[in-house]
């Protein structure tokens, strides 16, 4: 049945594309060239999506990168890589239904009307067709993916496919990024470990934590999908600078795989420092780390916040004192495990707030200490002080998050 229902949606979904082909681009005219727009309407609904047309656009159809983000604001990605649009003359198009709070049948429903709509408004080249997602949005890209198959590429950041078995029915390209700092690195690492044979799969590590990866990273991941390597006279450009030597093989490798011009003496040298150096460190750090975490979420269940913010500090003493692999290694794992505090720290706030259970205010104590600023700490401290009827300190947290987030009024009420 559900085979069935796959296929019928695939071929609703081309049924799509053909219908399209030939409708009036809205947004062609040169005014809209070069500029982010931020607020199209999807056709017959409230919600509105992001695009962005690169600069010497000429009226042709162009490979399309849509993005999809966990907080449902890609044109901030968009706004951030907008000179790879230009200098590689594709267009960018945002997917805002692909936020952590959105039910993947919800993002799934809209799809086909959001695909008919950039069709009807943009010149998109549906065959040339790709997907960029960070975090809980590289999660959604493949649900969209596996459910429509209308991407000819992938470029997942942050976190890989919402299910391992994927892998096992993909036929296209997917590109991996992540920081050596992110709290999901180590099944990025796992991924490299059990597909680095494989032609279609590349994974790309860069010196940073959870968040969009550098504009040179994303530039390169571009260019590994869209180029037609085997009509190439020129390699292009590519800018390596955000990798540690030390977790470049990975990288040269898939840049090899997707007929990259890679020096083979580099290849050798990377090879041979991330086989000795890199892989026996790292599965000492990996068993470390879920040693670590076990213990973090114990604090968590005793709601033992006066221990946890000793740990916190004691993470946070972890600094580089010297270019040392081992140094750098531990400073990385110092990083993640801080930000897996604050993923934790928003899982028992939530959970807690709606059990109304009096441990919440200790877990508010270390979701504040970790990240002070954080937009969802501040709603649940306000909404927390409301509930117990302490207007003063619901009052301070309003004020400054309304300080830190202008909209911050609206987000409460929604």
């Amino acid at each position: 049945m559900k085979r069935t229902v796959s296929i019928a949606l695939i071929i609703s979904l081309s049924a799509i594309f053909i219908a399209c082909k030939n409708s009036e681009c809205i947004y062609c005219d040169k005014i809209h060239r070069g500029k982010l727009i931020d607020s199209i309407k999807l056709a017959n609904t409230n919600y509105k999506y992001s695009a962005y047309i690169p600069e010497r656009y000429k009226h042709k159809k162009l490979p399309t990168f849509i993005f999809f983000d966990p907080h449902g604001h890609p044109e901030l990605a968009m706004k951030k890589y907008k000179s790879i649009a230009d200098s590689l003359g594709v267009i960018f198009i945002g997917y805002t239904l692909s936020s952590n709070e959105t039910p993947a049948n919800f993002s799934l429903s809209y799809f086909e009307i959001f695909i008919r709509d950039i069709n009807r408004k943009l010149p998109v080249d549906t065959a040339k067709l790709f997907f960029v997602g960070f975090s809980g949005g590289s999660r959604v890209a493949t649900i969209v993916q596996e459910q429509f198959q209308p991407a000819k590429g992938l470029i997942l950041t942050g976190a890989s496919a919402y299910n391992p078995e994927f892998y096992s029915k993909n036929m296209i390209p997917i590109v991996h990024i992540v920081g050596i700092k992110d709290f999901n690195f180590s099944e990025f690492f796992h991924l490299f470990t059990q597909y680095a044979n494989s032609p279609s799969i590349a994974i790309i590590f860069f010196d940073g934590k959870h968040h969009w990866p550098p504009q040179n990273i994303v530039d390169l991941a571009i260019k590994m999908l869209i180029f037609d390597k085997t009509k190439m006279k020129k390699q292009p450009n590519y800018s390596l600078d955000s990798i540690p030597e030390f977790f470049l093989y990975p990288t040269l490798l898939s840049m090899k795989k997707f007929n990259f011009l890679t020096s083979e003496d580099q290849l050798i040298k990377s090879y041979e420092i991330f086989s000795k150096k890199t892989m026996p460190i790292l599965f000492d750090i990996f068993e470390k780390e879920w040693s670590e975490q076990q213990k973090i979420i114990n604090f968590f269940n005793f709601a033992d916040d006066k221990k946890l913010i000793k740990y916190i500090d004691s993470l946070r003493n972890i600094s580089l004192n010297s270019n040392h692999i081992i140094d750098e290694m531990n400073y990385a794992l110092a990083q993640r495990l801080l930000s897996f505090i604050g993923i934790i720290s928003f899982s028992y706030s939530a959970n807690l707030f709606q059990q109304n259970n009096p441990a919440m205010q200790s877990i508010l104590n270390i979701y504040e200490y970790i990240e002070p600023d954080n937009k969802d700490m501040l709603y649940f401290q306000v909404k927390w002080h409301l509930k117990n009827n302490d207007s003063v300190k619901a009052n301070f947290y309003l004020q400054k998050a309304d300080s830190l987030y202008p909209n911050f009024n609206v987000f409460i009420k929604n």
